[in-house]
Protein backbone atom coordinates (compact mmCIF):
# COMPACT_ATOMS: atom_id res chain seq x y z
CA UNK A 1 0.00 0.00 0.00
CA UNK A 2 2.85 2.28 -0.12
CA UNK A 3 3.17 2.45 3.49
CA UNK A 4 4.01 -0.37 5.93
CA UNK A 5 1.35 -1.99 7.71
CA UNK A 6 3.04 -1.82 11.27
CA UNK A 7 1.91 1.00 12.62
CA UNK A 8 -1.99 0.13 11.74
CA UNK A 9 -3.86 3.53 13.27
CA UNK A 10 -1.47 5.81 11.57
CA UNK A 11 -2.92 4.05 8.08
CA UNK A 12 -6.59 4.25 9.47
CA UNK A 13 -5.73 8.14 10.37
CA UNK A 14 -4.57 8.44 6.45
CA UNK A 15 -7.74 7.39 5.13
CA UNK A 16 -9.59 9.84 7.40
CA UNK A 17 -7.89 12.20 6.31
CA UNK A 18 -9.45 11.35 2.72
CA UNK A 19 -5.83 12.09 0.86
CA UNK A 20 -6.24 11.75 -2.74
CA UNK A 21 -2.90 10.41 -2.99
CA UNK A 22 -3.99 7.12 -0.91
CA UNK A 23 -5.58 5.09 -3.60
CA UNK A 24 -4.47 1.95 -2.75
CA UNK A 25 -4.13 -0.25 0.02
CA UNK A 26 -2.46 -3.70 0.36
CA UNK A 27 -2.61 -5.53 3.51
CA UNK A 28 -1.81 -8.74 1.85
CA UNK A 29 -0.63 -11.36 4.28
CA UNK A 30 -0.80 -8.83 7.32
CA UNK A 31 -3.10 -10.22 10.21
CA UNK A 32 -5.86 -7.95 10.36
CA UNK A 33 -8.51 -10.14 12.24
CA UNK A 34 -11.98 -9.40 12.25
CA UNK A 35 -11.60 -6.55 15.08
CA UNK A 36 -8.59 -4.65 12.76
CA UNK A 37 -11.09 -5.50 9.69
CA UNK A 38 -14.20 -3.48 11.86
CA UNK A 39 -11.72 -0.66 12.47
CA UNK A 40 -11.12 -0.73 8.69
CA UNK A 41 -14.32 -0.77 7.18
CA UNK A 42 -15.25 1.92 9.57
CA UNK A 43 -12.24 5.12 8.56
CA UNK A 44 -13.06 3.73 4.94
CA UNK A 45 -16.82 5.31 5.46
CA UNK A 46 -15.34 8.87 5.58
CA UNK A 47 -13.43 8.09 2.39
CA UNK A 48 -14.20 8.55 -1.44
CA UNK A 49 -10.63 8.43 -2.45
CA UNK A 50 -9.60 4.99 -1.92
CA UNK A 51 -10.07 2.67 -5.28
CA UNK A 52 -7.86 -0.48 -4.36
CA UNK A 53 -7.93 -2.54 -1.19
CA UNK A 54 -5.82 -5.84 -0.92
CA UNK A 55 -7.09 -8.10 1.52
CA UNK A 56 -5.09 -11.04 1.04
CA UNK A 57 -4.72 -13.37 3.26
CA UNK A 58 -5.57 -11.16 6.66
CA UNK A 59 -7.22 -13.85 8.65
CA UNK A 60 -10.32 -12.14 8.05
CA UNK A 61 -13.90 -13.96 8.02
CA UNK A 62 -16.99 -13.20 7.80
CA UNK A 63 -18.08 -10.90 10.78
CA UNK A 64 -14.75 -8.79 8.82
CA UNK A 65 -17.00 -9.61 5.89
CA UNK A 66 -20.07 -8.20 7.04
CA UNK A 67 -18.32 -4.66 8.36
CA UNK A 68 -16.51 -4.04 4.94
CA UNK A 69 -19.29 -4.71 2.67
CA UNK A 70 -21.54 -2.58 4.64
CA UNK A 71 -19.32 0.20 4.21
CA UNK A 72 -19.64 -0.44 0.55
CA UNK A 73 -22.72 0.76 0.13
CA UNK A 74 -23.53 2.77 3.31
CA UNK A 75 -20.46 5.44 3.37
CA UNK A 76 -21.04 8.78 4.45
CA UNK A 77 -19.08 9.80 0.93
CA UNK A 78 -19.72 8.00 -2.20
CA UNK A 79 -17.65 5.03 -1.71
CA UNK A 80 -15.13 4.51 -4.82
CA UNK A 81 -13.07 0.83 -3.72
CA UNK A 82 -13.61 -0.39 -7.30
CA UNK A 83 -11.37 -3.34 -6.20
CA UNK A 84 -11.17 -5.61 -3.80
CA UNK A 85 -9.44 -8.31 -3.05
CA UNK A 86 -10.50 -11.10 -0.63
CA UNK A 87 -8.39 -14.29 -1.71
CA UNK A 88 -7.16 -16.76 1.30
CA UNK A 89 -9.55 -15.95 3.83
CA UNK A 90 -11.73 -18.42 5.66
CA UNK A 91 -15.08 -16.23 5.04
CA UNK A 92 -16.78 -19.12 4.13
CA UNK A 93 -20.54 -19.04 2.92
CA UNK A 94 -21.78 -16.62 5.43
CA UNK A 95 -18.78 -13.94 4.58
CA UNK A 96 -20.11 -14.67 0.53
CA UNK A 97 -23.84 -13.94 1.86
CA UNK A 98 -22.61 -10.48 2.61
CA UNK A 99 -20.31 -10.02 -0.28
CA UNK A 100 -23.24 -10.89 -2.22
CA UNK A 101 -25.19 -7.85 -0.85
CA UNK A 102 -22.33 -5.63 -1.28
CA UNK A 103 -23.26 -6.92 -5.56
CA UNK A 104 -26.80 -6.35 -5.19
CA UNK A 105 -26.80 -2.80 -3.59
CA UNK A 106 -23.55 -1.71 -4.37
CA UNK A 107 -22.23 0.68 -7.78
CA UNK A 108 -18.26 0.85 -7.28
CA UNK A 109 -16.91 -2.36 -7.10
CA UNK A 110 -15.46 -3.54 -10.44
CA UNK A 111 -12.96 -6.25 -9.58
CA UNK A 112 -13.55 -9.21 -7.28
CA UNK A 113 -11.29 -11.51 -6.28
CA UNK A 114 -12.35 -13.88 -3.75
CA UNK A 115 -10.15 -17.45 -4.35
CA UNK A 116 -9.15 -19.58 -1.82
CA UNK A 117 -12.24 -18.67 0.36
CA UNK A 118 -13.92 -21.99 1.65
CA UNK A 119 -17.36 -20.77 0.03
CA UNK A 120 -18.76 -23.79 -0.99
CA UNK A 121 -21.51 -24.16 -3.75
CA UNK A 122 -23.58 -22.40 -0.74
CA UNK A 123 -21.58 -19.36 -1.11
CA UNK A 124 -20.88 -19.40 -4.72
CA UNK A 125 -24.72 -19.50 -5.13
CA UNK A 126 -24.95 -16.55 -2.85
CA UNK A 127 -22.61 -14.02 -4.82
CA UNK A 128 -24.30 -15.32 -8.06
CA UNK A 129 -27.53 -14.03 -6.81
CA UNK A 130 -25.93 -10.94 -6.10
CA UNK A 131 -24.22 -10.77 -9.59
CA UNK A 132 -27.70 -11.35 -11.33
CA UNK A 133 -28.64 -7.65 -10.65
CA UNK A 134 -25.31 -6.19 -10.72
CA UNK A 135 -24.18 -3.66 -13.49
CA UNK A 136 -20.78 -2.68 -12.78
CA UNK A 137 -18.64 -5.74 -11.96
CA UNK A 138 -16.52 -6.95 -15.07
CA UNK A 139 -14.11 -9.37 -13.29
CA UNK A 140 -14.80 -12.26 -10.52
CA UNK A 141 -12.48 -14.84 -9.47
CA UNK A 142 -13.90 -17.90 -7.05
CA UNK A 143 -10.56 -20.16 -7.86
CA UNK A 144 -10.06 -22.89 -5.69
CA UNK A 145 -13.80 -23.11 -3.33
CA UNK A 146 -14.31 -26.28 -3.55
CA UNK A 147 -17.58 -25.37 -5.49
CA UNK A 148 -19.08 -28.08 -8.20
CA UNK A 149 -22.08 -28.72 -10.26
CA UNK A 150 -24.50 -27.00 -7.70
CA UNK A 151 -22.64 -23.85 -7.78
CA UNK A 152 -22.04 -24.14 -11.75
CA UNK A 153 -26.01 -24.49 -12.02
CA UNK A 154 -26.28 -20.76 -10.33
CA UNK A 155 -22.95 -19.21 -12.57
CA UNK A 156 -25.10 -20.35 -15.31
CA UNK A 157 -28.56 -18.85 -14.42
CA UNK A 158 -26.24 -15.71 -13.21
CA UNK A 159 -24.75 -15.17 -16.89
CA UNK A 160 -28.16 -15.58 -18.79
CA UNK A 161 -29.23 -12.51 -16.78
CA UNK A 162 -26.08 -10.20 -16.20
CA UNK A 163 -24.90 -8.31 -19.59
CA UNK A 164 -21.84 -6.87 -17.70
CA UNK A 165 -18.92 -9.32 -16.28
CA UNK A 166 -16.30 -9.91 -19.04
CA UNK A 167 -14.29 -11.94 -17.48
CA UNK A 168 -14.62 -15.03 -14.71
CA UNK A 169 -12.60 -17.39 -13.08
CA UNK A 170 -14.04 -20.77 -11.57
CA UNK A 171 -10.22 -22.17 -11.35
CA UNK A 172 -9.82 -25.38 -9.22
CA UNK A 173 -12.86 -26.12 -8.28
CA UNK A 174 -15.29 -29.71 -8.35
CA UNK A 175 -17.16 -28.93 -11.55
CA UNK A 176 -18.24 -32.19 -13.36
CA UNK A 177 -19.80 -32.42 -16.81
CA UNK A 178 -23.41 -31.12 -15.38
CA UNK A 179 -21.72 -27.95 -13.97
CA UNK A 180 -20.02 -27.43 -17.72
CA UNK A 181 -23.45 -27.81 -19.35
CA UNK A 182 -24.68 -25.24 -17.15
CA UNK A 183 -22.54 -22.90 -17.41
CA UNK A 184 -21.73 -23.24 -21.42
CA UNK A 185 -25.37 -24.27 -22.41
CA UNK A 186 -27.79 -22.62 -19.92
CA UNK A 187 -25.38 -19.29 -19.28
CA UNK A 188 -23.08 -18.74 -22.60
CA UNK A 189 -25.29 -19.70 -24.89
CA UNK A 190 -26.92 -16.47 -24.96
CA UNK A 191 -24.40 -14.27 -22.96
CA UNK A 192 -22.57 -11.94 -24.82
CA UNK A 193 -20.19 -9.83 -22.35
CA UNK A 194 -18.35 -12.37 -21.01
CA UNK A 195 -15.16 -12.71 -22.66
CA UNK A 196 -12.59 -14.27 -20.91
CA UNK A 197 -13.61 -17.42 -18.87
CA UNK A 198 -11.26 -19.51 -16.65
CA UNK A 199 -12.07 -23.32 -15.89
CA UNK A 200 -9.02 -24.96 -15.41
CA UNK A 201 -8.61 -27.49 -12.94
CA UNK A 202 -12.38 -29.17 -12.36
CA UNK A 203 -13.28 -32.45 -13.96
CA UNK A 204 -15.70 -31.63 -16.81
CA UNK A 205 -14.24 -34.47 -18.68
CA UNK A 206 -15.10 -35.85 -22.83
CA UNK A 207 -18.79 -35.04 -21.65
CA UNK A 208 -17.84 -31.58 -20.10
CA UNK A 209 -16.28 -30.57 -23.44
CA UNK A 210 -19.52 -31.64 -25.68
CA UNK A 211 -21.64 -29.48 -23.93
CA UNK A 212 -18.10 -26.55 -23.90
CA UNK A 213 -18.78 -27.16 -28.21
CA UNK A 214 -22.25 -26.98 -27.65
CA UNK A 215 -22.59 -23.69 -26.13
CA UNK A 216 -19.42 -22.25 -27.95
CA UNK A 217 -21.31 -22.94 -31.05
CA UNK A 218 -24.15 -19.83 -30.62
CA UNK A 219 -22.09 -17.61 -27.97
CA UNK A 220 -20.82 -14.22 -29.27
CA UNK A 221 -18.90 -13.10 -26.92
CA UNK A 222 -16.40 -15.45 -25.30
CA UNK A 223 -12.77 -14.48 -27.00
CA UNK A 224 -10.16 -16.43 -23.99
CA UNK A 225 -10.98 -20.13 -22.41
CA UNK A 226 -8.79 -21.99 -20.38
CA UNK A 227 -9.52 -25.87 -20.07
CA UNK A 228 -6.26 -27.21 -18.79
CA UNK A 229 -6.59 -30.21 -16.15
CA UNK A 230 -10.09 -31.26 -16.50
CA UNK A 231 -9.62 -34.45 -17.87
CA UNK A 232 -10.80 -33.86 -21.35
CA UNK A 233 -8.31 -36.94 -23.18
CA UNK A 234 -8.02 -37.51 -27.12
CA UNK A 235 -12.38 -37.69 -27.13
CA UNK A 236 -12.96 -33.92 -25.57
CA UNK A 237 -10.02 -32.95 -27.49
CA UNK A 238 -12.40 -34.29 -30.82
CA UNK A 239 -15.31 -32.53 -29.24
CA UNK A 240 -13.61 -28.94 -29.03
CA UNK A 241 -12.32 -29.66 -32.34
CA UNK A 242 -15.05 -29.45 -34.06
CA UNK A 243 -16.70 -25.94 -32.88
CA UNK A 244 -13.13 -24.52 -34.28
CA UNK A 245 -13.62 -25.78 -37.50
CA UNK A 246 -14.85 -23.54 -39.96
CA UNK A 247 -15.13 -20.72 -37.54
CA UNK A 248 -17.83 -22.20 -35.49
CA UNK A 249 -17.15 -20.42 -32.73
CA UNK A 250 -15.34 -16.84 -32.13
CA UNK A 251 -12.70 -17.90 -29.55
CA UNK A 252 -9.14 -16.29 -29.74
CA UNK A 253 -7.41 -18.12 -27.03
CA UNK A 254 -8.18 -21.99 -25.78
CA UNK A 255 -6.01 -23.70 -23.32
CA UNK A 256 -5.79 -27.54 -23.51
CA UNK A 257 -3.23 -28.04 -21.25
CA UNK A 258 -2.54 -31.35 -18.78
CA UNK A 259 -5.55 -33.28 -20.26
CA UNK A 260 -3.58 -36.63 -21.42
CA UNK A 261 -4.44 -35.24 -24.78
CA UNK A 262 -2.07 -37.61 -27.24
CA UNK A 263 -1.15 -37.23 -31.07
CA UNK A 264 -4.69 -39.00 -32.04
CA UNK A 265 -6.35 -35.70 -30.52
CA UNK A 266 -3.76 -33.24 -31.42
CA UNK A 267 -4.47 -34.17 -35.46
CA UNK A 268 -8.26 -33.43 -34.68
CA UNK A 269 -7.75 -30.17 -33.47
CA UNK A 270 -4.92 -29.13 -36.22
CA UNK A 271 -6.84 -30.37 -38.75
CA UNK A 272 -9.63 -28.09 -37.39
CA UNK A 273 -7.39 -24.44 -37.24
CA UNK A 274 -6.92 -25.35 -41.20
CA UNK A 275 -10.12 -23.50 -41.51
CA UNK A 276 -10.30 -21.07 -38.30
CA UNK A 277 -9.71 -17.53 -38.47
CA UNK A 278 -10.32 -16.76 -35.00
CA UNK A 279 -7.55 -18.98 -32.33
CA UNK A 280 -4.63 -16.41 -32.09
CA UNK A 281 -3.35 -18.67 -29.40
CA UNK A 282 -3.17 -22.49 -28.76
CA UNK A 283 -2.32 -24.32 -25.68
CA UNK A 284 -1.03 -27.77 -25.23
CA UNK A 285 1.30 -28.03 -22.66
CA UNK A 286 1.43 -30.76 -19.84
CA UNK A 287 0.17 -33.60 -22.84
CA UNK A 288 1.34 -36.10 -24.41
CA UNK A 289 2.24 -34.96 -27.80
CA UNK A 290 4.97 -36.89 -29.47
CA UNK A 291 6.71 -36.09 -32.73
CA UNK A 292 3.52 -37.39 -34.63
CA UNK A 293 1.54 -34.31 -33.03
CA UNK A 294 4.27 -32.22 -33.80
CA UNK A 295 3.95 -33.06 -37.75
CA UNK A 296 0.20 -32.30 -37.67
CA UNK A 297 1.19 -28.99 -35.80
CA UNK A 298 3.73 -28.42 -38.26
CA UNK A 299 1.07 -29.04 -41.27
CA UNK A 300 -1.14 -26.64 -39.62
CA UNK A 301 1.01 -23.38 -39.40
CA UNK A 302 1.41 -24.36 -43.05
CA UNK A 303 -2.41 -23.47 -43.96
CA UNK A 304 -3.08 -21.17 -40.76
CA UNK A 305 -2.31 -17.57 -41.12
CA UNK A 306 -3.79 -16.33 -38.09
CA UNK A 307 -2.38 -18.32 -35.09
CA UNK A 308 0.00 -16.58 -32.91
CA UNK A 309 1.03 -18.38 -30.16
CA UNK A 310 1.50 -22.12 -29.65
CA UNK A 311 2.10 -23.96 -26.37
CA UNK A 312 3.60 -27.51 -26.16
CA UNK A 313 5.57 -27.30 -23.14
CA UNK A 314 6.20 -30.61 -20.74
CA UNK A 315 4.88 -33.06 -23.58
CA UNK A 316 7.33 -35.68 -25.38
CA UNK A 317 8.88 -34.00 -27.80
CA UNK A 318 11.86 -35.32 -29.07
CA UNK A 319 14.54 -34.41 -32.43
CA UNK A 320 12.27 -35.41 -35.24
CA UNK A 321 9.26 -33.51 -33.72
CA UNK A 322 11.04 -30.16 -32.93
CA UNK A 323 12.68 -30.49 -36.74
CA UNK A 324 9.04 -30.62 -37.88
CA UNK A 325 7.42 -27.68 -35.94
CA UNK A 326 11.18 -25.82 -37.23
CA UNK A 327 9.92 -26.76 -40.62
CA UNK A 328 6.46 -25.38 -40.01
CA UNK A 329 7.75 -21.78 -38.94
CA UNK A 330 9.46 -21.56 -42.31
CA UNK A 331 6.18 -21.82 -44.09
CA UNK A 332 4.55 -19.26 -41.24
CA UNK A 333 4.78 -15.55 -41.20
CA UNK A 334 2.04 -15.30 -37.93
CA UNK A 335 3.11 -17.19 -35.16
CA UNK A 336 5.31 -15.40 -32.87
CA UNK A 337 5.51 -17.44 -29.65
CA UNK A 338 6.61 -20.94 -29.36
CA UNK A 339 7.30 -22.64 -26.02
CA UNK A 340 8.75 -25.62 -26.03
CA UNK A 341 10.30 -25.79 -22.65
CA UNK A 342 10.16 -29.00 -20.87
CA UNK A 343 10.48 -31.84 -23.82
CA UNK A 344 13.42 -33.96 -24.73
CA UNK A 345 14.90 -32.87 -27.53
CA UNK A 346 18.60 -32.89 -27.82
CA UNK A 347 21.36 -31.21 -29.48
CA UNK A 348 20.28 -32.31 -32.81
CA UNK A 349 17.13 -30.70 -32.36
CA UNK A 350 18.09 -27.50 -30.79
CA UNK A 351 20.22 -27.01 -33.83
CA UNK A 352 18.25 -27.48 -36.50
CA UNK A 353 15.55 -25.37 -34.99
CA UNK A 354 18.52 -22.39 -34.15
CA UNK A 355 19.18 -22.76 -37.96
CA UNK A 356 15.68 -22.27 -39.28
CA UNK A 357 14.70 -19.32 -37.22
CA UNK A 358 17.68 -17.35 -37.87
CA UNK A 359 17.87 -18.05 -41.68
CA UNK A 360 14.17 -18.55 -42.48
CA UNK A 361 11.82 -17.15 -39.93
CA UNK A 362 11.75 -13.73 -39.37
CA UNK A 363 8.45 -13.13 -37.21
CA UNK A 364 8.99 -15.11 -34.45
CA UNK A 365 9.57 -12.87 -31.27
CA UNK A 366 9.36 -15.30 -28.04
CA UNK A 367 10.93 -19.21 -28.19
CA UNK A 368 11.14 -21.17 -24.82
CA UNK A 369 13.81 -24.21 -24.91
CA UNK A 370 13.87 -24.31 -20.66
CA UNK A 371 14.68 -28.05 -19.41
CA UNK A 372 15.37 -29.79 -22.52
CA UNK A 373 18.01 -32.52 -23.41
CA UNK A 374 20.72 -30.66 -24.91
CA UNK A 375 24.14 -30.69 -23.74
CA UNK A 376 25.62 -27.31 -22.19
CA UNK A 377 27.82 -26.47 -24.82
CA UNK A 378 25.59 -26.73 -27.49
CA UNK A 379 22.65 -25.07 -25.88
CA UNK A 380 24.97 -21.81 -24.64
CA UNK A 381 26.06 -22.13 -28.45
CA UNK A 382 22.05 -21.73 -29.58
CA UNK A 383 21.85 -18.57 -27.23
CA UNK A 384 24.46 -16.86 -28.69
CA UNK A 385 23.64 -17.61 -32.45
CA UNK A 386 19.64 -17.13 -31.42
CA UNK A 387 20.70 -13.87 -30.06
CA UNK A 388 23.17 -12.42 -33.15
CA UNK A 389 21.05 -13.93 -36.00
CA UNK A 390 17.32 -14.05 -35.19
CA UNK A 391 14.60 -11.20 -34.93
CA UNK A 392 13.86 -12.93 -31.03
CA UNK A 393 12.88 -10.51 -28.19
CA UNK A 394 12.66 -13.10 -25.65
CA UNK A 395 13.96 -16.73 -24.96
CA UNK A 396 13.88 -18.86 -21.89
CA UNK A 397 17.41 -20.84 -21.27
CA UNK A 398 19.29 -21.65 -18.23
CA UNK A 399 21.98 -20.10 -20.50
CA UNK A 400 20.25 -16.49 -21.04
CA UNK A 401 19.57 -13.78 -19.17
CA UNK A 402 17.24 -14.00 -16.32
CA UNK A 403 14.66 -11.55 -17.67
CA UNK A 404 14.99 -13.68 -20.53
CA UNK A 405 15.40 -10.01 -22.55
CA UNK A 406 17.42 -10.60 -25.91
CA UNK A 407 19.96 -7.75 -25.48
CA UNK A 408 22.10 -6.90 -28.53
CA UNK A 409 24.65 -4.56 -29.46
CA UNK A 410 23.20 -0.65 -29.50
CA UNK A 411 20.47 -2.34 -27.53
CA UNK A 412 18.70 0.21 -25.00
CA UNK A 413 18.80 -1.91 -21.79
CA UNK A 414 15.27 -0.65 -20.64
CA UNK A 415 12.64 -3.10 -21.80
CA UNK A 416 10.94 -1.86 -23.99
CA UNK A 417 7.72 -2.88 -26.54
CA UNK A 418 8.77 -5.61 -29.08
CA UNK A 419 6.13 -4.59 -31.17
CA UNK A 420 4.21 -7.79 -30.95
CA UNK A 421 0.57 -7.51 -31.76
CA UNK A 422 -1.64 -7.50 -28.86
CA UNK A 423 -5.18 -9.15 -29.35
CA UNK A 424 -8.29 -8.02 -28.09
CA UNK A 425 -8.31 -11.81 -26.02
CA UNK A 426 -5.28 -10.29 -24.41
CA UNK A 427 -6.13 -7.33 -23.82
CA UNK A 428 -9.62 -8.30 -21.90
CA UNK A 429 -7.88 -10.87 -19.76
CA UNK A 430 -5.24 -8.48 -18.86
CA UNK A 431 -6.64 -8.49 -15.43
CA UNK A 432 -6.83 -12.02 -14.33
CA UNK A 433 -3.88 -13.55 -12.60
CA UNK A 434 -1.68 -15.52 -15.16
CA UNK A 435 -2.12 -18.45 -12.85
CA UNK A 436 -6.09 -18.54 -13.28
CA UNK A 437 -6.42 -17.70 -16.45
CA UNK A 438 -4.04 -20.37 -17.78
CA UNK A 439 -0.95 -18.41 -19.27
CA UNK A 440 2.31 -20.28 -19.28
CA UNK A 441 5.84 -18.23 -18.57
CA UNK A 442 9.13 -18.88 -18.52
Amino acid sequence: MGNTVSTFHKTLQDIRKNDPSLSELNFKNFSLGDNRMQSLAEALRANNTLQRLILTNTACTAIGVRSLSDTLVNSLFTCNIHTLVIDNNPIGPDGAQYLSMALATGTSLVTLKANGCALGDDGVVAICKGLSSNKTLLTLELGSNSCGDRAAAAVGRALKVNETLEGLSLWKNGILAGGAKSIFCDGLSTNASLQWLGLGGNAIGAEGAGFVAQGLSTNEGLQWLALGGNGLGDQGAVKIAAVLKDDGCQLQSIGLGGNGITDQGVRYVCAALWTNTFIESLGLGGNSVSNEGCEHLAEMMKHNKYIRKLIVSSNIIEDDGVKALADGLTYNETVTTLLLAGNPFTDSGGQYLTHMICDKNKTLLVLDIHNSNMTESIERGVVEKLRADSKLALLGSHYGRRDHRIIRVGDDEEVGSTGAYVSPAKQASSQAPATYRGSETF
